[in-house]
């Protein structure tokens, strides 16, 4: 049967899909209007060489050549699936000639076990793989070898794309590491040329004190020849897997699927240097140091050190900013369009929304959608990162809705308004209030902004009375302040936006400053530095949390500040 087969081959390749022109087989044949077939390049080459003209090469018949170039000619239907059935034979031939052996039963390997993810021969789909007991499902082995191309063409696409967003992300890393050097030189040599220049002025003074010795040495000497040895002075001066994917693919199929699994998932899944001056008395010659000069050098820097955080600046008053891929920012300013930057500053693109619209803030959820505080039409918007508006939840309830919030895995959203001085929750599918977050016995809440921690306890931030509370769910009595007014470091004023961080901790963002707090509101530390000028802050994003980083919106300067913490 198979040696039939074959010589049936044969004679289609001599006797029917041979080219006249080539003698080769034929490759995308085009048909002459006296019904012989040739290959188009063969054609392209065959009237070359006869002076333009399409003379048949066999019969010699002139043919007119179509509008467009001998490519427009008709295509050989039968011929071109005779072709592509020889090939699937030839395919089915070779893959029968250089098949791996079953272990067990020395047998091709011609089926593959989807559950057990190894390739078997047929015996094994009735012995070791059967189907039947369900823990088993056998498919042949073409089949499983095109599922795994096809589910490669979709990891080599997201490799890829991974490839380019690293190296986009490499650039930036390596300029700021760039940078970060310069400035660590530049900063140390000002330390330098700083010390040198009080040590200069010390210097000089002592100097001029010597001098006063001398005179007193000298003066002494006339009576004393046995006198002081002289006065010293001491002084002193700081692409593997990628690749291993596409010889995979190059591989035989059996070779191909025993790593598949494994390539699959593994794609899936770094002055202080002060010089003390002792001047000590030598003889008879006493030496009184202002010690209160000298103490005031050890307890008062000689300047200080910061770090200059990346600031972007906008168009405009940004009135809320939120996380995009590609590394960039979403950026509203209180309009019906959300524009995107990148972290370098520049503006990108723009996202139009519906007339009417008022983007105040932002909550960027895990499919891509945006959900928006719209202060236009007084709802929540959810929309795509096309502007097309999906839903609108809260319409004829809320009236200034400020902070938003989602819980993605109870389907439930968070909205303050600062109006109604409350959080409100709605079911995000249906729309429906499921509740209201307020309290007589602490007063009205003029609320800012919400979020939760990872227990789902919610946290509000009351900037009306300079307040950070705590409320719990499960027990509606329990709405506690956590966070207290005050200017110093662990208090707050008007408490604008708040997030929790991967760790479950609090950032803050009040007016003048920037804080780090545990969740049940201890303080860690301020983020911030006074010369960073943070002022009227109306909206905070986490950016990344390895390296942890965070965004804020600058109201007062038109910039968006980011700060690693």
């Amino acid at each position: 049967m198979a040696s039939n087969e074959l010589s049936l081959l044969g004679d289609l390749d001599e006797k029917v899909l041979e080219c006249s022109v080539c003698n080769g087989r034929l490759e995308d044949p085009k048909s002459l209007s006296c019904l012989h077939s040739f290959c188009l390049k063969c054609l392209e080459k065959w009237v070359q060489t006869n002076n333009g003209q399409l003379t048949c090469p066999i019969c010699r018949k002139l043919n007119p050549i179509p509008v467009g170039g001998l490519q427009n000619l008709p295509p050989n239907t039968v011929l071109n699936n005779l072709l592509e059935t020889v090939k699937q034979h030839e395919q089915k031939n070779e893959l029968k000639s250089t098949a791996l052996l079953c272990p067990s039963h020395t047998q091709p390997l011609e089926m593959y076990c989807t559950k057990c993810k190894v390739p078997i021969c047929i015996e094994c789909t009735e012995m070791e793989h059967a189907a039947g007991d369900g823990k088993h499902e056998p498919i042949g082995i073409i089949t499983a070898l095109e599922m795994f191309k096809e589910s490669s063409v979709e990891l080599k696409k997201a490799a890829n794309e991974s490839i380019r967003k690293i190296e986009n992300a490499l650039k930036i890393v390596t300029k700021n590491a760039n940078e970060l050097e310069e400035s660590k030189e530049a900063s140390l040599t000002e330390i330098d040329n700083t010390v040198k220049q009080i040590v200069k002025i010390i210097q000089k003074k002592g100097d001029e004190i010597k001098e006063k010795v001398e005179v007193i040495y000298q003066n002494g000497k006339k009576y004393n020849d046995a006198q002081i040895k002289k006065l010293k002075t001491i002084n002193s001066e700081l692409d593997t897997h990628l690749s291993f994917l596409n010889q995979l693919l190059k591989s035989k199929p059996a070779t191909a699927m025993k790593s598949s699994d494994i390539v699959l998932n593994t794609l899936k899944d770094q002055i202080n240097n002060s010089e003390e001056i002792t001047q000590r008395d030598s003889g008879k010659i006493n030496f009184i140091r202002n010690q209160d000069q000298i103490d005031l050098l050890k307890e008062n820097d000689i300047g200080n050190v910061t770090i200059t955080e990346p600031t972007v600046k906008v168009e405009g008053i940004p009135r809320g900013v939120a996380t995009c891929d590609d590394d960039c920012l979403l950026v509203s300013f209180r309009t019906n369009e959300i524009y995107k930057y990148k972290q370098s500053g520049e503006c990108i693109s723009n996202i139009p929304l519906p007339e009417g619209v008022k983007v105040r803030r932002m909550y960027r959820m895990k499919n891509g959608n945006i959900a928006l505080s719209d202060v236009g039409n007084k709802c929540i918007q959810v929309c795509d990162m096309n502007g097309h508006v999906i839903k609108s939840i809260g319409k004829d309830v809320l009236t200034f809705p400020h902070g938003i919030h989602i819980n993605e895995s109870t389907n439930v959203i968070y909205v303050a308004d600062i109006v109604l001085q409350c959080v409100l929750m709605f079911d995000f599918n249906s729309g429906e209030q499921l509740k209201k977050i307020e309290t007589p016995d602490i007063g009205s809440l003029e609320c800012s902004d919400v979020a939760l921690t990872k227990t789902g306890k919610v946290l509000i931030a009351d900037e009306g009375k300079h307040q950070v509370l705590l409320y719990d769910n499960d027990d509606e009595k329990s709405l506690k302040v956590i966070i207290n007014k005050g200017d110093k470091d662990g208090k707050v004023m008007m408490p604008s936006e708040i997030v929790v961080d991967e760790d479950d901790n609090i950032i803050i963002a009040s007016n003048h400053k920037l804080q780090l707090f545990s969740s049940d509101g201890h303080f860690i530390k301020r983020i911030d530095q006074q010369e960073d000028e943070i002022s009227l802050p109306s909206q905070l994003c986490i950016i990344s949390h390895n390296p942890c980083m965070i965004a804020v919106a600058n109201y007062s300067d038109n910039t968006i500040k980011l700060f690693n913490y």
